[in-house]
């Protein structure tokens, strides 16, 4: 039920993203992208926790915790990439190298590296979520990005996307180490 919720805040998260290109009120936009993107870390803790109570593991985690997982990233960095001043297309990029880091953690699970391990690196979805919290902070504020060549939000998925690929090299080379040892 966690994870269903953190899916749906990631949905409006990125919808939430895309209203900031509309304008009605851009700035209302971001903090609703802000809350639900605070609420979602909120609700991935909390599901840590009970995993880590429950301490078990089974194929309704699959449909109950990863899909939600990489639905919510989807949305929320596509939708984060039609954000005001934002780029489609790096939003679509970085979507990718974070599904495809999942996909890397998992790999790393199932082949026995364990879920610390597997999960390694610089950029994992809390670290996304904050990336984006942080940007639409400074969205939002009046600080101003004039003397940058390139908008904040294009530098923060530039960030996320340079960051997930680091992560999934990482979680590749955690994964290969086990053949090793």
């Amino acid at each position: 039920m966690v994870a269903i919720s953190g899916m749906i805040l990631g949905i409006l998260a990125g919808l939430s993203f895309m209203g900031t290109s509309e304008p009605i009120n851009p700035t209302l936009f971001w903090l609703l992208g802000l809350t639900f993107c605070l609420l979602r870390i909120a609700c991935i803790l909390i599901d840590r926790y009970l995993a880590h109570l429950g301490a078990r593991d089974s194929v309704e985690e699959v449909y109950f915790t990863e899909l939600p997982e990489r639905v919510s990233d989807a949305v929320t960095i596509i939708g984060f990439g039609f954000a005001a001043q934002s780029s489609p297309w790096l939003g679509l990029s970085a979507a990718l190298a974070a599904i495809f880091s999942a996909y890397v953690r998992s790999i790393g699970v199932i082949r026995g590296a364990g879920k610390k391990r597997a999960a390694s690196g610089p950029m994992t979805r809390i670290h996304r979520l904050i990336l984006v919290s942080v940007t639409s902070i400074f969205m939002v504020l009046p600080v101003t990005g004039k003397q940058l060549n390139t908008p904040i939000p294009q530098i923060a998925l530039w960030v996320m996307f340079i960051g997930c690929l680091a992560t999934i090299v990482i979680r590749w080379f955690n994964i290969q180490d086990l053949d090793e040892t």
